[in-house]
């Protein structure tokens, strides 16, 4: 075999999977010098395992067994969404391609592109408002050949006889009604038939323009009515301003605000609307016209428009020919080759993951988080960062387009791209993937599955809730005690939550631990009973405690401390120097040397041991300095930034619980025991004035609270909030199903 498959979910090589794949799950990296042909198109380097266009996919090497299997065409995206993706994943990638730097990646919007002028009617659509009463008339009251046809018909229903009526009547006497003396009194005779012949090639034009623009309408409303639901977000987020986050609130209208202008955007969406369904409506009118019915389903016209006289001079066909030709320079119907259909599936894949690399910087961007260095260019495959008393490193892949976010001190999160219609799945395909995500998932790392929204809410409300819930979960949110767990996020440019959701597991990733480590200990402090010289430490049997940042008159002054001890270790070590020098004299002159010797002895025990407490005290100095710098981290507000009153804002103790409030924005964070398995919850809660939401709804917290929380939220029935416990789920029945994969 000169190729290897690797399973992108996994994060590893795999045996080669015939049947049903998921789209852009697997990649084929060929090997040797051989020839690999993955859906009859040979790569030469690492592919994305996607569908032709009949939605199966092959891989083949010369003179070895053809591998092939399916994908189901639901997991293929709308065109909509496919243009969407590719045209912001394109410009991420130019981005890195150019050397672009941080701050240039954060000017890419994550929206789709262009959305004030798809809200518009486009050139061709006030073309085509212009010329509709054309095109109407024609299919009314069309042009037509007549067509003269000989038929056997009752004498009553003649009106022309044929030139040679007499013979044949002469020759069938069946057709007679009786003879007489004189002639034949006939039954049915031959003659002429004149009838209106609709199939002709300017009708055919016009029929098949009905059905074009039908398509092309529909695609339209859909899309513009995409953008107004968009709109009306951004404008619910008023109305429920009042409820969740305000906060988030906020994002949102500056992620909006960096597009357009969110109320003229949706009155000019509204108006657009309005006149393509009129088109629409008006179209899809003239499928039940005289003229629709007689031309065949069947009668093919090229895109190529042929000019006729008809064409050419009638007052209405002109018109017609006039839409034809703009509705063909659009280059709709143009059917893809094979190899570029192959090639466009593979740049989805890459610009998904593009896509999700914006995201992830956007959401650091969010938190506080920015490279070490902003100067530094985008074009290698990692970047340190720092940021909110923190240190950390992303990486990106362009060949796979996973990601991956280390943090110091904290558990590494991988993110995987997937650009498949995840939502579009059946139960038992959906299920399955989850499973495979779920024994990909391990206790060292956290994986998190990006997918594309759905274009509509009814994919979710078709699915069984359980796997509706989990498709927009992360990994502690859906956590089994001893048991691994994937999160999955739905992103798209058509939705407005994609960097909350990706935002709220960044900060999950990145403050969690934080919380956890509260509070730092310090094993075997150097300074016997130093936890009562200051109120901020508490003696332990094996060190002390660090509950809360010291003021600036609690400090230690362990640098003083220092160097005294410093001064002390120079002061011997001269001493030393010179009682060498003198037992160096003595040994020459032959004069006495023991007490010299007694004294450079205890000078060097003396130099050793204070030494090793310098050394001691150094070593605990830059403990007690980390530990400082964590507990005071924690006195920054995670939504506004407020930097809280170590005294009166904050709580804390042994037993790893504290609490915090802000004093600017009143959001409250901390840790809390499960009452369940006593395991710790890191929390973050924002002040919110009522709590409407509808905590059972899927996604209701991306729209209640977006990135502002850490463990999930949940009301008991006497109105207090509690917390999901992340270690062992106690609590998510408040708001989730309940169920084994």
């Amino acid at each position: 075999m000169t190729y290897r498959f690797i399973d992108r979910l996994l994060g590893h090589t795999s045996d080669v999977q015939a049947g049903d794949l998921v789209l852009g799950r697997f990649m084929v990296e060929p090997l040797g010098d051989d020839s690999t042909f993955l859906n009859s198109v040979a790569i030469a380097q690492p592919s994305f395992c996607v569908p032709d266009l009949r939605g199966h996919w092959q891989l083949m090497e010369p003179g070895r067994e053809r591998v092939e299997g399916t994908m189901s065409r639901a997991q293929v995206l709308d065109r909509l969404d496919v243009t969407s993706i590719l045209d912001v994943g394109k410009s991420v990638r130019e981005v890195l391609a150019s050397g672009g730097t941080w701050l240039d990646a954060l000017d890419v919007s994550p929206l789709v592109p262009g959305m004030s002028e798809r809200a518009e009617l486009q050139e061709f659509e006030k073309l085509l408002a212009d010329r509709l009463g054309h095109l109407v008339e024609v299919c009314q009251r069309p042009r037509t050949h007549l067509r003269v046809e000989v038929e056997r018909t009752a004498v009553a229903r003649a009106r022309r006889l044929a030139t040679q009526a007499s013979s044949y009547l002469a020759a069938h006497t069946d057709d007679w009604d009786r003879p007489t003396l004189r002639a034949v009194i006939p039954k049915r005779i031959l003659s002429l038939v004149r009838e209106d012949q609709f199939d002709i090639y300017e009708n055919r034009v016009a029929v098949r323009l009905v059905d074009h623009l039908d398509a092309y309408l529909s695609r339209r409303v859909t899309d513009v009515a995409r953008l107004l639901r968009l709109f009306n977000e951004v404008g619910d987020h008023g109305s429920t301003a009042g409820q969740g986050s305000h906060w988030r609130q906020k994002r949102v209208y500056q992620l909006w605000g960096d597009s357009l202008d969110a109320g003229e955007a949706r009155r000019k969406a509204e108006r657009t609307l309005e006149h393509l369904k009129f088109l629409k409506y008006s179209v899809s009118g003239l499928m039940d016209s005289v003229l629709y019915r007689e031309v065949p389903r069947r009668a093919f016209v090229s895109t190529t428009l042929t000019m006729t006289n008809i064409l050419a001079n009638d007052v209405h066909y002109r018109r017609v020919a006039e839409v034809w030709l703009a509705w063909a320079r659009l280059g709709l119907e143009q059917s893809p080759r094979p190899d570029k259909h192959f090639e466009e599936m593979q740049e989805l894949c890459r610009c998904f993951g593009g896509f999700a690399l914006l995201l992830v910087i956007r959401g650091l961007d969010q938190l506080g988080i920015e490279p070490v260095d902003l100067s530094q260019a985008l074009d290698g495959d990692e970047i340190d960062l720092e940021g909110r008393g923190i240190r950390a490193r992303l990486s990106w892949s362009l060949t796979d387009s996973t990601l991956g976010l280390a943090v110091d001190g904290a558990k590494p999160l991988r993110i995987v791209p997937i650009p498949g219609s995840v939502a579009m799945f059946g139960d038992e395909d959906l299920a399955r993937l989850i499973r495979d995500a779920d024994e990909a998932a391990t206790r060292t790392e956290i994986t998190l599955v990006l997918y594309p929204s759905p274009s509509s809410e009814a994919a979710l409300r078709r699915m069984a809730p359980l796997h509706a819930h989990r498709l927009n979960a992360l990994s502690h949110e859906v956590a089994e005690r001893g048991q691994g767990r994937a999160g999955f996020l739905p992103v798209s440019p058509w939705d407005l939550s994609s960097v909350e959701r990706v935002a709220r597991e960044l900060r999950w990733v990145i403050t969690a631990p934080r919380f956890l480590a509260y509070p730092p200990h310090i094993a075997n402090p150097p300074i016997p009973n130093i936890a009562d010289e200051a109120a901020w430490l508490e003696a332990t049997g094996t060190g002390v405690f660090v509950t809360r940042a010291p003021e600036v008159h609690e400090d230690l002054r362990l640098a003083e401390r220092l160097t005294t001890q410093r001064t002390r270790l120079e002061a011997l070590e001269d001493e030393h120097e010179n009682v060498s020098q003198q037992l160096r004299l003595a040994v020459r002159d032959g004069g006495a040397s023991g007490p010299l010797n007694a004294r450079k002895r205890a000078l060097n025990a003396s130099i050793t041991d204070l030494r090793s407490q310098i050394d001691s005290l150094a070593d605990f100095s830059k403990a007690l300095e980390a530990a400082i710098e964590l507990v005071k981290s924690l006195l920054s507000c995670p939504t506004c930034g407020t930097i809280a009153d170590t005294r009166r804002d904050f709580t804390g103790g042994r037993g790893h619980r504290f609490s915090c409030v802000c004093p600017d924005c009143s959001t409250r964070w901390g840790t809390e025991a499960c009452p369940n398995c006593k395991a710790w919850i890191p929390t973050l809660m924002p002040a919110v004035n009522s709590w409407t939401a509808n905590d059972s709804a899927v996604g209701w917290l991306d729209r209640f609270l977006g990135a502002d929380v850490l463990a999930v939220p949940f009301k008991m029935k006497d109105g207090t909030v509690s917390f999901v416990c992340p270690s062992c789920d106690h609590g998510r029945e408040s708001y989730m199903p309940s169920s084994e994969y």
